[in-house]
């Protein structure tokens, strides 16, 4: 997410800006209830695979959007507070939530320790879902997350796989000679910010920051923050190729390239605990 403040002394400083929040409508319509495909046959089973809470469990969802993971989350008894810079993301959210057990709050995740809402609250797990390629710096969003997580609990963070979808720089392709589909990626070590078009082909087009970086990247910002890595998980998209005589290709490509990446990182004890 881009953040801009005006720094002018006769003027108050303006609140961090997110880019989500020009593109808010669509996105919550996008999402809806209960999410996409990949969020109801992918993304949120694996959550809850990796979270393996029971109520009374609490759950932080950092960069929550409009609440689909919150709703999924309480739906099962969790009790989850979903943090979100964006404020037609969080009005969005307020407005579909339906149970007691959710809670929506404004704020930037690269500063939860100054969120009035969660100041004296603590959660047993914290959830960052296809958004920390939207943040910059990370460090502070770990170390955020950290201090709101009890000793021993986990983070789960999920993203669109850096390894193999590196924006403008990946691209499927098709070998004649092998009869095979293969994943081009033209740049991968090199960290880099990038305009995405939210709406490709209309005038003018909105457009959303995303931030590749190379896995070392998240790892080692997560250690540093006192968040080991306990689990990885690499998965592929749920949707099948079209029928068709490159089928067979297709799919094994499907398979074997994941689309997300999900990891869990456990919060560990320093010397002062």
């Amino acid at each position: 997410m881009a953040h801009k403040h005006l720094n002018q002394a006769s003027k108050k400083a303006a609140p961090p800006r997110s880019d989500w929040n020009n593109v808010n409508q669509w996105y919550d319509e996008l999402v809806g209830d209960t999410g996409s495909s990949h969020h109801q046959k992918v993304i949120i089973p694996g959550v809850m695979r990796l979270l393996n809470l029971t109520p009374p469990a609490r759950v932080l969802d950092i960069a929550a959007g409009q609440g689909v993971l919150c709703r999924a989350l309480s739906e099962q008894g969790l009790e989850v507070t979903g943090v979100d810079l964006a404020p037609e993301l969080i009005k969005a959210a307020r407005q579909r939530c339906t149970s007691a057990l959710e809670h929506h709050v404004l704020g930037d995740a690269r500063k939860l320790g100054e969120i009035a809402e969660l100041a004296n609250a603590s959660f047993d797990a914290a959830i960052c879902v296809l958004a920390i390629q939207n943040m910059t710096p990370l460090s502070p969003v770990w170390q955020g997350c950290r201090q709101k997580i009890k000793p021993g609990g986990v983070l789960i963070v999920v993203m669109m796989h850096p390894c193999f979808r590196v924006p403008r720089a990946s691209s499927w392709g098709w070998d004649e000679i092998a009869d095979s589909q293969y994943r081009r990626v033209d740049r991968y070590l090199t960290s880099e910010k990038i305009a995405i078009a939210m709406h490709p082909g209309s005038e003018p087009t909105e457009s959303t920051l995303s931030f590749h970086r190379p896995l070392q990247a998240y790892i080692n910002t997560l250690g540093s923050a006192g968040l080991l890595i306990d689990h990885i998980e690499e998965w592929m998209s749920h949707k099948q190729p079209p029928q068709g005589k490159r089928f067979t290709a297709l799919d094994k490509s499907r398979r074997e390239i994941p689309l997300f990446l999900a990891m869990r990182a456990r919060r560990i004890a320093s010397d002062q605990e």
